[in-house]
């Protein structure tokens, strides 16, 4: 008893704490969870500003260009002069080489009749697959093997107010702000990206990936747009212009000053460390060679988010380096682990005192009833004085004369021995209870006839239970000595007899019978009163537990009485049973015996 209290109260303290850790558990996965998704979707809105910004510099480039080359359209008279052309390459800080096709495609600058310097020999180098591909600087709806065409309006630069803090400082060149300034102001031009495949050289220590993006006018009469070049390991950035001729002028674009002027639209490394904080952002070209970073995070891993960069810059990405979110869960756990160890020394502490208090009640229960059991047992010694004067004198007075002898006398006498009867019973079934509690009760096997013990505990009854108005009857069924405990078989019988009495009034016959089935002395006892509700027909043998009726409200009893019975019974070896029954109740005795 003591341990399963202590092991009740531990499973007090464990099991609320474990829930609890566990919903902690839970909600902190689901914190973790909901924190990374935020912050991936903050990294990525903040590299998409970043690509936004980028492309916002193409579009004020390609504005600028799209000047110059109608510029160098109305020097053409009528084709394009190249020492202009030269001229116009040698003062553009954007361009660093330039070409002219003709309406065919074919190569009008650098001049063929004319002598090459060594760039624009190593551009033909570069540029003759490019120029060869079939209506690549021609796109139209109508031609099914032409590139598709989409018109779609410009990106237009957009940050969220986290990146708008001063986080993102953009600085256009001066050079290029100036020269823009006028253009910034029209109205932009239609627009509409084009994807080409991968083109495969026919030279084949040479491949290429072209992706170029064709630009309209709502006439249709020219076009431009963005192309990717690969040659020679080397990714080479064009834009290219028709002419209302159907000329194409490519402008091969400088890329040290290209890589300078998106730099300088990126924050700076100084300023943009201190917003980005913890944390470091990478510009990484088509070789995964690092062109710029910011940021005081030193990225020795894997990034969290990697974004690739809109076209012309489709080859290019921006990686966003940070500590892992796990290594800022420590703290979380921690402020978990805090709070869930306060609770659970407060669940010790009042489990403690509720032990404690559990143990003050079960020794306080103990006294008690060791001083009931004291009580009990120096009762029974004055008790069974008491009834034995009695029947002393009752004796006495059953052997004089009748003349002398008073019917009343006699009657009080009977009363005497039969309350005292009664309660040496009472005492006797709180003894054993006792000592069944204590696990020291001990049986007493000796040899002795069952049917002459029966004949005459029931002797002793049948006074009571005749004014109770019932008559008892006993069928004999052993007639021979058994080895068994007459005290246990007594006080079995004792109890039945005594419920019988209390509980079956008016009820005519108590018939009681016993037989030996092999080495079982076997007692049945059928009253023939109301009987047992079927619902109370498995607690009747339960410590303290009395039915509530008609019949036994009023009746006084301590309800130890049958489940004292049984316990003794199967003490014994055997048991004791309700049998069904139409009417009444019926129980059932077997005792083990050693014959």
């Amino acid at each position: 008893m003591k341990y399963r209290a202590a092991l009740l109260l531990i499973l007090l303290v464990l099991l609320p704490l474990l829930l609890l850790g566990w919903l902690g558990f839970r909600l902190q996965q689901n914190e973790q969870q909901l924190v990374g998704l935020q912050l991936q979707k903050l990294i990525e809105q903040q590299l998409e500003s970043l690509d936004s910004e980028l492309q916002t510099h193409f579009q004020q480039l390609e504005r600028l260009l799209q000047r110059q080359a109608g510029g160098l359209y109305r020097l053409a008279d009528p084709d394009y002069p190249s020492d202009r052309l030269r001229s116009f390459i040698k003062d553009s800080a954007q361009v660093q080489q330039l070409f002219v096709l003709d309406a065919d495609d074919q190569r009008q600058f650098p001049p063929r009749d004319q002598p090459l310097s060594l760039e624009e020999q190593r551009l033909v180098d570069r540029l003759q697959p490019l120029w060869q591909s079939p209506g690549l600087f021609h796109p139209t709806a109508s031609d099914p093997s032409a590139p598709a065409v989409q018109a779609q309006a410009p990106v237009a630069a957009k940050a969220s107010d986290y990146f708008a803090s001063g986080q993102l400082a953009q600085r256009a060149p001066a050079e290029l702000s100036s020269e823009l300034s006028a253009d910034i102001a029209e109205a932009p031009l239609a627009s509409a990206q084009m994807a080409e495949p991968a083109a495969e050289l026919s030279d084949q220590t040479q491949r290429s990936s072209v992706k170029t993006e064709a630009k309209r006018t709502e006439t249709d009469t020219t076009a431009s747009g963005w192309i990717a070049w690969y040659a020679d390991a080397r990714l080479m950035h064009i834009y290219w212009w028709r002419d209302p001729e159907g000329r194409t002028l490519g402008f091969v674009l400088n890329d040290a000053r290209l890589l300078s002027d998106l730099i300088n639209r990126l924050p700076d490394a100084g300023q943009g460390s201190q917003a980005l904080g913890e944390a470091q952002i990478r510009l990484l070209d088509s070789q995964g060679t690092a062109l710029y970073s910011w940021g005081d995070y030193q990225a020795n891993g894997q990034a969290l988010r990697s974004l690739g960069l809109s076209h012309p810059l489709g080859s290019w990405r921006l990686e966003y380096h940070a500590p892992a979110l796990q290594r800022a869960a420590a703290p979380l756990w921690l402020t978990l682990v805090a709070p869930l160890l306060l609770l659970g020394a407060g669940l010790a502490g009042l489990g403690y005192l509720l032990y404690r208090e559990h143990r003050r009640e079960l020794t306080l229960a103990r006294q008690r009833v060791n001083f009931v059991n004291q009580v009990s047992h120096e009762l029974k010694t004055p008790l069974t004085n008491v009834r034995l004067y009695a029947e002393m004198l009752q004796q006495r007075l059953d052997d004089g004369s009748e003349e002398t002898a008073d019917p009343t006398v006699n009657r009080y006498l009977g009363v005497i021995t039969d309350e005292s009867q009664r309660l040496s019973r009472l005492i006797e079934n709180v003894l054993s209870f006792s000592r069944l509690q204590r696990k020291q009760l001990k049986l007493a096997p000796e040899t002795a006839n069952p049917d002459e013990q029966i004949e005459r505990i029931l002797h002793t009854f049948a006074p009571l239970l005749r004014q109770r108005g019932i008559e008892p009857r006993f069928a004999p069924g052993i007639e021979q000595p058994l080895t068994y405990d007459p005290a246990a078989l007594e006080q079995i019988l004792n109890n039945l007899l005594s419920n019988c009495e209390k509980y079956a009034p008016d009820s005519g016959e108590l018939r009681l019978r016993s037989w030996l089935d092999s080495t079982a002395l076997c007692v049945e006892v059928r009253d023939s009163g109301p009987g047992i509700d079927p619902a109370d027909r498995q607690r009747i043998f339960e410590p303290f537990y009395r039915s509530s009726s008609r019949l036994t409200d009023g009746v006084s009893g301590t309800g130890i009485g049958l489940g004292l019975a049984r316990d003794l019974a199967r003490a014994h070896g055997g048991d004791l049973t309700l049998e069904a029954s139409d009417s009444g109740a019926c129980f059932q005795i077997r005792l083990e015996t050693n014959r």
